[in-house]
């Protein structure tokens, strides 16, 4: 026995569901318990499909979140570094440095392109080497069994004051002056493309 159902639906969905019961052979009603069917559907293990999806979702969502929270930290980092080092350049020169700021962003537009498309994250293959060749390193300050990416609990405000009256907080760079470009042609190698 069947039972009817009225729904309210977008136009668009309805101009949808129109053009695919137009086939003879085709009801409006028959691709809706059909859809309806599959959504509400139950697998192998009893569950219905409907929550495994959604959990499916929450990992995704929380692996983007967790990586995220990774390109937040290197931008800050990198922008700190950058602005560190960085002495300002007589008016004479900021042509020039315009000129080979923009070649040394085409070549690394280049390279994020490159690593795009081979589908391989230079930050995830960085950690995944450095968590191989030193475990210890992520684990200074996590308790055990707390997955890489966890955002640590914020400090006491306590605990952020300065142990010695009027000390100044330790300053560093993201990175150590002389940094490794290997993996960027150079100048010369460039126009040789």
């Amino acid at each position: 026995m069947k039972r009817r159902l009225t729904v309210q639906l977008p136009e668009q969905l309805v101009e949808r569901l129109e053009a695919a019961a137009e086939p003879p052979g085709e009801s409006k009603s028959a691709i809706v318990e059909a859809a309806l069917d599959q959504f509400l559907s139950t697998d192998a293990d009893g569950d219905t499909a409907l929550p495994r999806r959604l959990n499916w979702m929450s990992r995704q969502l929380e692996q983007l979140e967790r990586d995220l929270r990774i390109v937040n930290e290197t931008v800050a980092l990198h922008a700190r570094y950058h602005l560190t080092v960085t002495p300002p350049l007589p008016q004479s020169q900021h042509r020039p440095a315009c000129v080979l700021g923009l070649e040394r962003f085409e070549a690394f537009a280049a390279q994020v392109g490159r690593r795009v498309h081979l589908g391989t994250p230079l930050m995830r293959e960085a950690l995944d080497r450095l968590s191989a060749t030193n475990p210890d390193l992520f684990a200074r300050d996590i308790e055990d069994g707390v997955p890489l990416g966890t955002p640590a609990p914020d400090p006491e405000p306590e605990s952020l004051a300065s142990p010695v009256a009027d000390e100044q907080p330790e300053l560093s760079a993201a990175a150590r002056e002389g940094g490794s470009t290997a993996c960027f042609p150079e100048e010369g190698d460039r126009r040789s493309r």
